[in-house]
């Protein structure tokens, strides 16, 4: 959306045929996203994201409260190590709004479908790159994908967006690139969840 808000023409690529469903409760009921990691945990926007999104797409972060956002600041309650808790300038930027990723995702592609100049495709899986023009002499460029079903799209600036399990080194190798360096290692952390309903929400609380 911001790159068809500075005058580029962009097409969005999607390998998944289903589109956001009408309700943030369509999509948890029944949006199929297999392949997205933590598809079904909650999401917290980091508050850097969410001044961007008042700055670059204004009216975002309102859809994302109406569909059922939350907001949360991480200076209410504070700490209990802080001996002040009079509030100083500049605490609002820490605001941001966290909630189901489904109602997030399902928020923000409809807006993309609405953006003048984006055109999103669905149904649509990447086989491939092709060649483009080199930036730097004796590195191969990147001028477009080729689909599943042959077609080929060209472009000046291809994103990756598939997540860590991208097959993009092997497409990138397969144009005479370096194969890229991958580094990992297993962090041990688990990430867990459980929902709750009731007439009010629960206050934040833990070790902090």
């Amino acid at each position: 959306m911001m790159l068809a808000r500075d005058g580029h023409q962009v097409t969005v690529l999607e390998a998944k045929p289903q589109g956001p469903p009408a309700s943030s409760l369509e999509a948890w009921e029944s949006w199929e996203r297999k392949g997205v990691a933590q598809f079904h945990q909650p999401h917290t926007l980091f508050a850097r994201f969410r001044q961007i999104l008042d700055e670059e797409l204004p009216g975002m972060v309102e859809r994302l409260v109406s569909a059922g956002g939350v907001w949360m600041n991480p200076l209410d309650p504070l700490p209990r190590t802080i001996s002040d808790p009079t509030p100083r300038p500049g605490d609002d930027r820490f605001r941001t709004v966290a909630g189901r990723r489904p109602m997030i995702e399902s928020v923000i592609a409809a807006a993309t479908e609405d953006q003048p100049g984006v055109s999103v495709r669905r149904g649509m899986r990447v086989a491939g790159l092709i060649h483009g023009p080199s930036a730097i002499p004796g590195t191969p460029g990147v001028g477009g994908v080729r689909i599943a079903t042959g077609e080929e799209l060209r472009a000046d600036l291809v994103i990756d967006a598939m997540g860590r399990r991208t097959p993009s080194a092997d497409w990138l190798t397969e144009l005479g690139a370096r194969r890229p360096y991958v580094e990992s290692a297993d962090s041990g952390f688990t990430y867990y969840t459980r929902y709750f309903t009731g007439p009010s929400r629960p206050q934040r609380q833990g070790r902090r």
